[in-house]
C-alpha cells in the first residue's frame, strides 16, 4: 500500500510539474493583454513567478536526468524514438491547424542541423558520455564543482552579457551542463552529504533571492525603461538564481528522501515540449484565454505521460533497431561512431547505382524548372528585379525542387514495383521524364504555357505537339530510344541489381498511386492535400501558367491543374430541362426584339478593362487632396454608369474578362476553379463569347500575351487578332509615362483607334490596359499633387499617391479617346470598367462591398446616339456579367435567347456578388442601395431566374453543351 501511495505521489508531482512548465510556455507564446500593456497587475506578478518556477522545474529535471538515468549507447535508440514522436506530433498539429512553414518541416526532419530541440540533444549527449564525466568529476571536490558552476552562471546574470553563448538556456550547452551537474551529484551521495548552517543559509538565500527577483523585476524594469523589456531577465534557465534554486530543490529532495523518479521517456518528452517552439505555437493556435491554456496544458501533460509509458513498453520489447545500429552495453560512443562511419562508406559502395539514380532524378527535377524559362531568368514583372533561373531554383525554390524530385522518385518506384528490374525502371523513368520536360519546354517557348492535363487526355493534342517538334528531333528521339533499349539490356546483364521483395514492391506501387491520386484534391479548399502543399510552398499561379511551372516545377504544376471540378453536379440537369429553358428565353427574346431596331454585329463595341482602376476617394479610409478621375466622373454623370462588383481584390483580371465576354459568373463555379481561363476554357469543346456575333474581333493588351494563357484562350474564343508585345500583330505608338515600365493607356487607345479606323463595318474589340498595374513606385512627376490623409503609414500613403497619379493619366487618355471616337461616323460604344482595386489598402475589409467596387460607364459616340443608341437609367451596381445585356440595350440591339436571359437577370435580379464563391450554393446579392440580399430573400421569380442561369452555366461549362444544339445563341 505504501509503495502504491508513493508511486501515486511521484506521478502527481511529475504531472503537476509538467503542467506548470507547459502552462508557462503557452502563456508566453499567447502573449495575452496583461503582458503587453506595460501596467503592473496581479496577473503579471503571478506570471513572473510561474515563468520563474517553470524554469526551475526544467533545471531540476535536467539535474535529475543526470543523477538517475543510466548512461549507455542505447540512448541513441531513445533519441530516435523521440525523433519519430516529434515527426508524428508535427503531422498531428498540421492536421489540427492545417498550416506550417517549410522551416517548420525542415526543423522536424533535420532536428540536429536545425537545432530543433537542443535541450533533448544536450541531455542525451551528456548521458552518452556519463561514465567519462563521472570519472572526470571524481578528480575534484564537489564544492569546487559547485563553485565553477556558480561562476559560469553568475557572470552572465550579473552583467547581463551572454559571455558564454548560453542565451535563455534553450540550447545544447545549458542542457549538457545541468545534466553533467546531476552526474557530478551521483558521485557524492547527496543524501549522505553533510550540510552545515552556512550551507543552509546560502541555500535559503538562493531561494529568497530567486523569488524576490521574480517578483520585483517587472517593477524595476518599468521604472528604469518604462516597459517590461528586462522584466524577466532572471526568469531563464541560465540565470544563477534559477540554477541555484534548482540545485537547492534537488538537494533538499534527496536529503528528505523524496525520491522523485522521472520516467526516462516522460522526462525527455517534457524537454521536447520545452525546447520545440513549433509545438507550443501550434498548441496555442492564437488563443489567449488562460482557462483554455490551462486546459490545454493538462491535455499535453496527459499525452506526455501516456506517450512516455508507451515508448517505455516499446523500448523493452523492440530490439530490431538495436541490432540494426549495433547498440549494446559494451560499446561506447567513440568506437560506435567509427564503426557507423565504416558501415556508411560500405553502404555507399554497395549501393552506388541507387545513389547515382537519385542524383540523376534530382538533376531531372532541376531541369524541369530551368528549361521552363526560355530566357533562363526567374519569373518577374517588368520593372522588378530578377535573377537567373539557375540561382532562383536552387537557392529560393529548393523546397519545390525537392518535391518534384520525390515525385519523380515515386514514378521510378512505381515502375520498379511492377518490373522488379532496376535498370529497366530507372531508364524508363528517365525517358518519360525527359520527354515530358522537353515537351513542356517546347510548348512554353511557342505558347507560353506548359502542357495541361486536358491536353494529355485529348488525343488530338499529341498531333499539335508533334507538329511543333522539328523532324530532326523526332529522328534523334527514335534513335535515342533504340540506343537506350540496348543500354537497358546491357546493364541488366552486366550489372544486375538486387531484386525487391513483394512488400517493398507493393509499398512503392501503393505510395505512388496514393500520392499522385491525391492531386484530385489539391484545389479543394481546406483539404489535407491542399493545406499541406500550400503550407509547403506550392503556389499554382493559374493566372500565369508559365510562372506557375517556373515556381512549382513541371510535374507539380501539371498536378495542380488536374483538380478542376468545374461546378457541383446539378440534380435538375437534363436535355429536356435545357430545351425547356431554350424555348422559354426564345419567346423572351422575341418580346425584347420587338422594340429594338439595331443589330449588334453592325456596332463597333469596345470592352475596355482598365487595369486596377477604382477611385480611392470612394474609400472611407482614404482622403485625397484632389480627384484623379475628374473627367471619368463627369462622363459617369451623363451616361450609363455606376459601380461594378469585382470578384478580385488586388488581382484576378482574367476572371473579370471571362465574365464580361461570356456572361457567366465565376461565383457559380467550384472553389477549385481559381482562373476559368486556364481551368474551364481548356475543358470546353465550344465556347460562345460576345465577339462571336461579329465578323471581326480583336483583342489588344499592351503587355505579354502569356498571362492567363490569353494567346490560347483568345484563339479559342474566336478572336481573329490578338495584339500584344511580341505578337505578329504589332503594338504601335509605344509610349511610357515617367519611369513607369508599362506602356501607357494612351498607347492602348491609339492602337484601338487604328483597329477601329482600319475596318469600316461593325467589330468587337477587347482592350485590356496595363499602365496602372502594380507596383506603385515613384514613377510620375505629379504624384505630389495627390496628398493622402488617413490612418496608414507613409509607405502606404506614397503608394496611394503614386497610384492616383497614374489614374490621372488614365483620366486624360480616356478623355482624348472619347473625343476621337466622337468624330468617327460609325456607331461606337465603349464599355469602360476597372477590374479590381489595387492591393495597397491595409485598412479595408477584403470581404466588404467597398473593397470590391470599381468604376464603370458605357458610352456611345455621337453617331451611335443619332442612330438609336440611348443612355440608360443610372444603374448603380452591376456585376461583370451584366455588361452584355446593358450594351445590347444601350445600342438598341436585338438579342439572342441567351442574351434575353442575361437581360432579365440584369433587370429583375439584384446584382450577384461574384466574389462570394460557394459552388453557386446560397448565393449573395446586392440591391440598388448596396444592401446584401440572401438567396432566401429573393422572390420566386428571381430564384427561377438565378437557377436558370446556373443551369445554363452548368450545361455550357460542365455538362454536355446541349444548348449549342438549339437556337439559344441565335439572334433572329
Amino acid at each position: 500500500m505504501k509503495n502504491l501511495i508513493k508511486k501515486l505521489c511521484n506521478a502527481l508531482i511529475v504531472c503537476v510539474a509538467i503542467v506548470i512548465v507547459t502552462f508557462s510556455l503557452l502563456i508566453t507564446q499567447a502573449n495575452p493583454a496583461f503582458l503587453q500593456n506595460n501596467l503592473l497587475s496581479k496577473r503579471l506578478f503571478a506570471y513572473g513567478l510561474l515563468n520563474n518556477f517553470s524554469n526551475v522545474i526544467v533545471g531540476v529535471l535536467l539535474i535529475l536526468i543526470g543523477y538517475q538515468i543510466k548512461g549507455n549507447i542505447k540512448l541513441i535508440k531513445k533519441y530516435i524514438y523521440i525523433y519519430v514522436v516529434n515527426l508524428l506530433i508535427f503531422i498531428g498539429l498540421f492536421l489540427w491547424t492545417r498550416s506550417f512553414t517549410t522551416q517548420n518541416l525542415y526543423d522536424a526532419v533535420l532536428p540536429i542541423t536545425r537545432n530543433t530541440y537542443p535541450v533533448v540533444l544536450g541531455a542525451i549527449s551528456a548521458l552518452l558520455i556519463k561514465d567519462k564525466l563521472k570519472n572526470w568529476f571524481k578528480k575534484y571536490k564537489f564544492s569546487v564543482i559547485l563553485g565553477g558552476y556558480a561562476i559560469a552562471f553568475t557572470l552572465p546574470s550579473l552583467f547581463n552579457k551572454d559571455i558564454f553563448g548560453l542565451g535563455n538556456g534553450n540550447n545544447i550547452i545549458t542542457a549538457f551542463s545541468l545534466v553533467a551537474l546531476g552526474i557530478a551529484c551521483s558521485n557524492v551521495g547527496i543524501d549522505k552529504l553533510h550540510i552545515d548552517k552556512k550551507a543552509i543559509t546560502l541555500m535559503s538565500m538562493g531561494v529568497i533571492v530567486n523569488v524576490v527577483l521574480a517578483l520585483s523585476m517587472p517593477y524595476i524594469s518599468l521604472k528604469a525603461h518604462s516597459d517590461f523589456s528586462t522584466a524577466y531577465r532572471f526568469n531563464v534557465l541560465t540565470s544563477i538564481s534559477v540554477v541555484a534554486m534548482s540545485i537547492v530543490i534537488f538537494i533538499v529532495g534527496q536529503r528528505l528522501k523524496i525520491n522523485i523518479k522521472i520516467p526516462e521517456y516522460t522526462g525527455l518528452l517534457a524537454l521536447l515540449i520545452y525546447s520545440n517552439n513549433f509545438i507550443i505555437e501550434k498548441i496555442v493556435n492564437n488563443n489567449a484565454s488562460l482557462k483554455i491554456l490551462l486546459f490545454k496544458s493538462c491535455i499535453v501533460t496527459i499525452i506526455i505521460v501516456f506517450l512516455g509509458r508507451l515508448l517505455a513498453k516499446i523500448d523493452k520489447r523492440e530490439h530490431i533497431l538495436e541490432r540494426k545500429l549495433s547498440l549494446n552495453d559494451e560499446k561506447t560512443i567513440i568506437p560506435w561512431i567509427s564503426e557507423t562511419i565504416v558501415k556508411m562508406i560500405n553502404y555507399v559502395k554497395n549501393h552506388k547505382h541507387n545513389l547515382m539514380n537519385i542524383v540523376i532524378l534530382y538533376t531531372l527535377a532541376y531541369c524541369s524548372f530551368i528549361f521552363m524559362s526560355p530566357h533562363f531568368i526567374s519569373p518577374h514583372m517588368d520593372g522588378d528585379s530578377y535573377t537567373s533561373i539557375f540561382f532562383f531554383v536552387f537557392f529560393i525554390k529548393q523546397n519545390m525542387l525537392l518535391l518534384n524530385f520525390i515525385l519523380y522518385y515515386l514514378i521510378y518506384r512505381f515502375f520498379y514495383g511492377i518490373t522488379n528490374k532496376f535498370w529497366l525502371s530507372s531508364i524508363i523513368t528517365y525517358i518519360v521524364v525527359a520527354i515530358a520536360i522537353v515537351a513542356d519546354a517546347i510548348k512554353i517557348y511557342y505558347r507560353s504555357e506548359p502542357i495541361l492535363p486536358t491536353e494529355v487526355t485529348m488525343v488530338s493534342a499529341y498531333g499539335d505537339i508533334l507538329e511543333m517538334i522539328p523532324q530532326i528531333i523526332l529522328w534523334i528521339a527514335i534513335v535515342g530510344i533504340i540506343i537506350l533499349t540496348g543500354i537497358i539490356i546491357f546493364c541488366e546483364i552486366k550489372f544486375p541489381q538486387e531484386r525487391l521483395n513483394w512488400k517493398s514492391r507493393l509499398l512503392g506501387i501503393l505510395l505512388a498511386i496514393v500520392i499522385f491520386g491525391s492531386s484530385t484534391r489539391i484545389n479543394h479548399r481546406n483539404s489535407i492535400v491542399s493545406a499541406w502543399l500550400s503550407s509547403y510552398g506550392n503556389n499554382p499561379i493559374f493566372w500565369n501558367q508559365e510562372w506557375g511551372v517556373q515556381n512549382n516545377g513541371a510535374l507539380q504544376q501539371f498536378l495542380n491543374n488536374i483538380d478542376t471540378n468545374i461546378m457541383k453536379d446539378n440534380a435538375n440537369y437534363s436535355r429536356k430541362k435545357v430545351d425547356k429553358i431554350a424555348e422559354k428565353y426564345r419567346r423572351q427574346a422575341e418580346n425584347i426584339n420587338k422594340g429594338r431596331t439595331n443589330n449588334l454585329s453592325t456596332q463597333t463595341i469596345v470592352f475596355n478593362l482598365s487595369e486596377s482602376l477604382a477611385n480611392p476617394n470612394r474609400l472611407k479610409e482614404v482622403e485625397l487632396s484632389q480627384n484623379p478621375l475628374l473627367y471619368i466622373d463627369s462622363v459617369k454623370k451623363n451616361t450609363t454608369s455606376g459601380l461594378m462588383i469585382s470578384s478580385g481584390l488586388g488581382g484576378g483580371t482574367a476572371n473579370m474578362e471571362y465574365m464580361t465576354l461570356t456572361g457567366l459568373p465565376v461565383s457559380n463555379f467550384s472553389p477549385t476553379i481559381a482562373t476559368p481561363y486556364t481551368q474551364v476554357v481548356p475543358n470546353s469543346n465550344q465556347i460562345l463569347t460576345i465577339n462571336n456575333y461579329f465578323k471581326k474581333s480583336t483583342a489588344i493588351h499592351p503587355y505579354r500575351g502569356s498571362f492567363y494563357s490569353r494567346e490560347v484562350v483568345y484563339k479559342k474564343f474566336g478572336f481573329q487578332k490578338f495584339m500584344y508585345l511580341g505578337s505578329k500583330y504589332k503594338i504601335k505608338h509605344k509610349m511610357k509615362i515617367g519611369t513607369n515600365p508599362y506602356l501607357s493607356d494612351e498607347t492602348a487607345y491609339q492602337n484601338t483607334l487604328d483597329v477601329i479606323n482600319n475596318y469600316k463595318n461593325g467589330q468587337f474589340i477587347n482592350l485590356v490596359t496595363m499602365q496602372n498595374h502594380l507596383p506603385y513606385a515613384d514613377y510620375y512627376d505629379n504624384s505630389g499633387d495627390y496628398q493622402v490623409s488617413g490612418n496608414m503609414d507613409e509607405g502606404e500613403k506614397n503608394a496611394i499617391s503614386n497610384y492616383s497619379a497614374g489614374l490621372s493619366y488614365t483620366d486624360k487618355a480616356v478623355q482624348k479617346f472619347i473625343k476621337q471616337i466622337d468624330k468617327i461616323n460609325k456607331p461606337i460604344t465603349l464599355v469602360f470598367y476597372g477590374d479590381h482595386l489595387p492591393g495597397i489598402y491595409s485598412n479595408i475589409n477584403g470581404n466588404s462591398l467597398e473593397a470590391r467596387e470599381t468604376d464603370y460607364f458605357i458610352y456611345s459616340n455621337k453617331y451611335a446616339r443619332q442612330h438609336g443608341a440611348k443612355n440608360l437609367k443610372h444603374v448603380k451596381y452591376v456585376s461583370p456579367i451584366d455588361f452584355i445585356a446593358l450594351t445590347a440595350e444601350q445600342t438598341n440591339s436585338k438579342v439572342s435567347p441567351y442574351y434575353a436571359l442575361l437581360t432579365e437577370i440584369q433587370k429583375e435580379l439584384p446584382t450577384i456578388k461574384v466574389y462570394a464563391y460557394n459552388d453557386g450554393k446560397n448565393p449573395v446579392f446586392v440591391d440598388k442601395k448596396g444592401k446584401t440580399i440572401k438567396y432566401k430573400q429573393l422572390t420566386r421569380k428571381q430564384k427561377r431566374l438565378y437557377n436558370d442561369l446556373k443551369l445554363v452555366q452548368y450545361d455550357l461549362t460542365a455538362g454536355n453543351q446541349y444548348l449549342y444544339k438549339t437556337k439559344f445563341f441565335k439572334i433572329e
